[in-house]
């Protein structure tokens, strides 16, 4: 076996599986616990195959061409870039999603969110107006927009790149007439809304500095809380009050550790609301519910 420092090549000579065997190899070395299923993913990306057709022909040869560009991606991956940024694409409530570096990667906790928001509306067939607060990829707006054809989506983000390519996912998904894009700081200058629902910041200055070495190729800006991780979801809250309509809800995602100050903070802004805290799907608390009376 090769040193951790030695580079294994991929060639054309290699069939499909010894190219992934050599690729599986390298990442694990590098202490990525998903090594083999990254593997497959970029060499599937490559191949524009699935996974699944993938291991099902092992013995299928590589071009000259996908052996350089799936040993360039399995590279990258080593040095930790996520694999999102290295296929451009990231699934997300069970749509395909167009991620680059400009914004945050969609991550699985965040479907709790779009599951309360379906519900929400869902039972209040009056509401039609919801706000996405710092949309990123647009990831929510979209997963909203397709599960629920009665509303009308207003996304908005403070950064202009992560904007353009949240317009290319409501386009890819045939959105345009019902989610709208704003270039907006929060909740400045918007319109009364019956659902207000964001992903927004949150780690503290002690989470960022013991972040996963993938977490340094997301932008800082879709990451950062301030220096307890709560400066943006305040502001939120505070802002929401002369938003949110009457009967309409509130959602908020955050990390586990802030959910009693979170719902403290919530219930100081709205004394009279039913505020609750959901848990995901590994039973920690993941999100705030707030509902106005």
């Amino acid at each position: 076996m090769a040193s951790p420092g030695v580079v294994e090549a991929i060639d054309d000579r290699r069939a499909a599986g010894a190219a992934l065997l050599t690729a599986r190899r390298r990442l694990a070395r590098t202490g990525i616990r998903t090594a083999a299923l990254d593997a497959e993913v970029l060499l599937a990306h490559v191949l524009s195959s699935t996974r699944e057709g993938l291991l099902a022909h092992p013995e299928r040869r590589l071009t000259s061409a996908q052996a350089r560009r799936f040993s360039g991606l399995v590279s990258k991956r080593a040095s930790r870039m996520p694999v999102a940024y290295l296929t451009g694409n990231k699934e997300f409530y069970g749509l395909g999603l167009r991620v680059t570096p400009r914004v945050l990667i969609p991550r699985p906790e965040t479907e709790l969110l779009v599951e309360l928001a379906i519900d929400f509306l869902n039972g209040h067939p009056d509401a039609t107006r919801v706000i996405d607060l710092g949309t990123g990829s647009g990831a929510i707006a979209v997963a909203i927009g397709r599960r629920v054809p009665s509303v009308r989506v207003e996304a908005s983000d403070v950064n202009l790149p992560a904007l353009r390519v949240a317009a290319g996912n409501v386009r890819a998904h045939r959105l345009v007439s019902r989610v709208r894009l704003t270039r907006r700081d929060l909740l400045e200058g918007a319109s009364p809304a019956d659902l207000i629902i964001a992903n927004l910041p949150y780690l503290s200055a002690v989470q960022r500095r013991r972040w996963q070495p993938e977490l340094s190729y997301e932008p800082a800006q879709a990451l950062d809380g301030g220096r307890d991780g709560l400066d943006l979801i305040r502001r939120a809250l505070l802002q929401a009050r002369g938003v949110l309509k009457p009967a309409g809800a509130l959602l908020l995602e955050l990390d586990p550790s802030q959910a009693g100050r979170v719902e403290r903070l919530a219930r100081a802004h709205w004394p009279a609301a039913k505020i609750t805290i959901h848990v995901d799907l590994s039973g920690r608390a993941r999100a705030l519910r707030v509902l106005r009376p």
